[in-house]
């Protein structure tokens, strides 16, 4: 399984963040707790972006199984064991790994989960393509149903997020997060697609948003609309921090990332630069020569 662009960003903002700062502690054991009847999560140590250090894995399903597993994200065999075991204890069968997007704080144990219980993996269809190593055998497209639960296509953050919803619930993969931020890097995202797709959830009926990192969102609606209005924050201090001459990215980090840490910056940069594409495509700035942009 390849590593993606994303990937990498995160390996190098855990290795400038200071020891303890995010990424490798564990605060304590993980615990499988019931959400609601059929809901339950397991937050397991993964490779993720400071300050979160877990991904949940959902578990989804009735009492007597078989569940399926959502986004069994951690590569490290004790974390693995913990799964293992969470299962066992529950006395129920596994039937069907499910995968939010393709990065691996999602992808990294689903391959040995599947390969233990002998049961397939399910992703959509850019999602297999990005993972041309994970095999991946269910193509899962949007408004179908999977265990009770329904596909709703949401790209941005990456090309084959999907959310999974039913009545009261929306297991919301990296959509919004209950802990830290969502990244959106041109490489693999787009900001204008991503703000569609928080549009998209805000107009599906409210529910319980359940991150991939960090606790439940009771009011999904709610966190919804603040991510919408952070963004487009952001985005006016990107167009303010625009002038008629050419200005570099580190000159524009600078100006519309003030607020944020310095050591910080190199991935603001990233984010910078999908506000800046979105902006371009709207006739609201312009790359006079790589690199460096300004007001059209």
């Amino acid at each position: 399984m390849g590593e993606s662009s994303v990937d990498s960003l995160y390996e190098q903002v855990r290795g400038a963040l200071p020891p303890g700062s995010g990424g490798s502690a564990v605060s304590e054991p993980p615990v499988l707790r019931l959400i609601a009847p059929r809901i339950r999560v397991l937050a397991l140590r993964t490779p993720t972006l400071p300050p979160a250090a877990h991904t949940n894995v959902y578990l989804v399903g009735p009492d007597a199984g078989p569940w399926m597993a959502v986004d069994p994200g951690s590569p490290y065999p004790d974390q693995e064991a913990v799964l293992d075991a969470a299962l066992a204890a529950a006395g129920v069968s596994l039937g069907l790994v499910l995968l939010t997007h393709h990065h691996g704080d999602h992808t990294g144990g689903a391959r040995a989960l599947a390969d233990r219980w002998g049961v397939p993996i399910a992703a959509h269809a850019n999602t297999i393509r990005r993972l041309p190593k994970l095999r991946i055998e269910r193509t899962l497209e949007a408004g179908e149903q999977v265990g009770g639960w329904t596909c709703v296509y949401t790209p941005g953050h990456a090309d084959g997020h999907l959310c999974f919803e039913q009545p009261g619930f929306t297991i919301a993969g990296d959509m919004v997060a209950g802990l830290g931020t969502i990244l959106i890097d041109p490489s693999e995202g787009d900001m204008s697609v991503y703000l569609a797709s928080l549009e998209l959830l805000l107009a599906r009926p409210q529910s319980m948003l359940l991150p991939a990192h960090g606790p439940s969102i009771p009011d999904g609606h709610a966190k919804l609309r603040e991510y919408i209005a952070h963004r487009l924050m952001r985005e006016a201090k990107v167009a303010a921090a625009l002038g008629a001459s050419d200005a570099s990215l580190n000159e524009l980090v600078a100006i519309a990332y003030a607020d944020t840490p310095r050591m910080l910056w190199p991935l603001a940069e990233r984010v910078l630069l999908a506000h800046l594409a979105k902006l371009q495509r709207d006739g609201r700035a312009r790359e006079g020569s790589p690199g460096r942009w300004s007001t059209p």
